[in-house]
């Protein structure tokens, strides 16, 4: 490799290594103190850049906003949303969602660096998160698509609704749960997903019939109480900012 091109790609490592800092210093500052409250200065400062080095990277707050928005909605679609083409994608999805609500993550909970109520807050007041959001949402909603897409190929889901309509059902579904989660209210965690499971996978591939291949499920139970509440936050009221 000749130096020019070293020099290159040791400039964009660079670059790419101050905009995660930057986004990283970004979901400590939202965590902390939510998405509106944490000043560009201590975003910054908490990263080890200026405001200058912001400035090259993102136009504004809103920007830095929807690159975190993009890795932590992506991450958690990465890890929930399973999409190998199996026949049990579908099911394991709606495990693997719940397991999350459950023990927390980036979405939900009191240690949540982009509260899902938080992101909704900003929606109503920036147009460019909430567009990007949407897009997001959409992105998810075609993953889901092809899970149950696959599930109906494999005869595991029920052939007689169509896939996008499975995909619209999870799809709000998971936005009421979160939504209620953070309000408060109680998850009844077991019947939701058994609930979720007898509407949508066929007879044969219920887990019932699938003694041993539960495995994920069994782990939600054994986490969860049969009905769950948010954990509250030291010093606040459960279901509070």
């Amino acid at each position: 490799m000749r130096a020019a091109e070293r020099g290159t790609g040791s400039r964009d490592d660079a670059k790419r290594e101050t905009r995660e800092a930057l986004v990283r210093a970004g979901l400590e500052e939202f965590a902390a103190r939510g998405l509106d409250v944490p000043s560009l200065d201590a975003i910054c400062a908490r990263a080890g850049y200026t405001r200058g080095a912001f400035y090259v990277h993102f136009k504004d707050r809103d920007d830095l906003i929807v690159a975190a928005m993009e890795s932590v909605i992506g991450t958690f679609l990465d890890a929930v949303v399973m999409s190998n083409r199996g026949a049990d994608d579908l099911e394991e999805t709606v495990t693997r969602f719940l397991g999350a609500v459950v023990d927390g993550n980036a979405l939900t909970g009191g240690s949540g660096s982009m509260r899902t109520h938080r992101l909704l807050d900003v929606c109503t007041r920036s147009p460019q998160v909430r567009a990007r959001f949407l897009e997001l949402l959409h992105g998810a909603h075609e993953r889901l698509v092809r899970t149950a897409s696959a599930g109906q190929a494999a005869g595991t889901v029920r052939r007689d609704i169509p896939a996008e309509a499975v995909a619209g059902m999870l799809g709000t579904l998971a936005m009421g749960v979160v939504q209620l989660y953070e309000l408060g209210a109680p998850v009844d965690v077991p019947a939701l997903r058994a609930a979720v499971l007898k509407v949508l996978v066929t007879p044969a591939a219920a887990p019932a019939a699938r003694p041993g291949k539960d495995a994920l499920a069994g782990e939600v139970r054994r986490r969860s109480p049969r009905v769950i509440r948010p954990r509250a936050r030291a010093g606040t009221r459960q279901g509070g900012p």
